[in-house]
């Protein structure tokens, strides 16, 4: 157990375990539904056991098919924070930490001329210093802001990953409830025969769709994706406090990369 209990730290549990199962949480239910609790059979046992199986199969779907719909919105990686004419970050201390994340990569910061002229290489640059970050702040105690905002980007881009998915089983569950309640299976499953289970199991997998449809979408991960890549170039902050770079020599690099 405690094997296993490794692969499942706080970021795989909110961020992909979590939307796993609220993609698939009325199949889940469906299969729980279908099958008699009041006695132990062979039956119960199986039904978990897939239930378990789908949950861990969605996991990793989420991961996955989040990677893709973040290559094809072009999330996470949020280097135009960085340059000078935005405004998301006050211009001091974005001129700060771009002379600190300088120093640590031993390469020149673009100056502002750089950024106009050459926006291509000074988009290089800033993707360097947002790896740089990344690497230097995985500890999720110290950097636990970040850790929130890196939880709820992979929460809502997996679970929008997995949207379609979702949808699809929906439509599954519902075709079959409806066929249950329209025709006289040659099964006997008490859940199949109870007309109000059914319409509970209908009811549910519609305020699901609905959710899926109209709650998870582009947007909710693109503006998770402004918030992380934001708290990302703050964090500078603690970083050049842990390492004591002093307030005077992050003005003196700024100075010099001033056109």
């Amino acid at each position: 157990m405690v094997g296993i209990s490794k692969h499942f730290d706080a970021y795989t549990l909110r961020a992909r375990v979590v939307p796993a199962l609220m993609a698939g949480l009325p199949t889940l239910a469906f299969l729980f539904l279908i099958i008699p609790w009041d006695h132990f059979s062979v039956s119960q046992a199986i039904s978990a056991t897939m239930a378990i199986i789908l949950l861990v199969a969605f996991a990793d779907l989420a991961r996955n098919l989040g990677r893709k719909a973040e290559r094809k919105l072009g999330t996470r990686a949020t280097p135009e924070f960085w340059f000078r004419d935005d405004g998301s970050i006050d211009s001091i201390s974005k001129d700060r930490y771009r002379s600190f994340v300088a120093s640590k990569l031993h390469i020149q910061a673009p100056n502002a001329e750089d950024e106009i002229s050459d926006a291509a290489c000074a988009k290089q640059f800033y993707l360097s210093a947002g790896n740089w970050l990344r690497d230097q702040t995985r500890d999720h105690k110290k950097f636990r802001i970040l850790a929130d905002e890196l939880f709820t980007y992979g929460f809502r881009r997996n679970l929008f990953g997995l949207k379609p998915v979702a949808l699809s089983l929906n439509a599954i569950v519902l075709g079959l409830c409806l066929i249950a309640m329209t025709f006289s299976l040659p099964v006997e499953l008490p859940a199949l025969q109870s007309s109000g289970r059914l319409v509970t199991a209908i009811i549910a997998v519609i305020l699901h769709s609905a959710f899926m449809i109209f709650a998870v979408n582009k947007e909710g991960v693109r503006e998770a994706s402004r918030a992380y890549g934001i708290q990302l170039i703050l964090s500078c902050e603690t970083l050049m406090a842990s390492t004591g770079t002093p307030r005077g020599q992050a003005k003196s690099g700024r100075s010099k990369q001033q056109p």
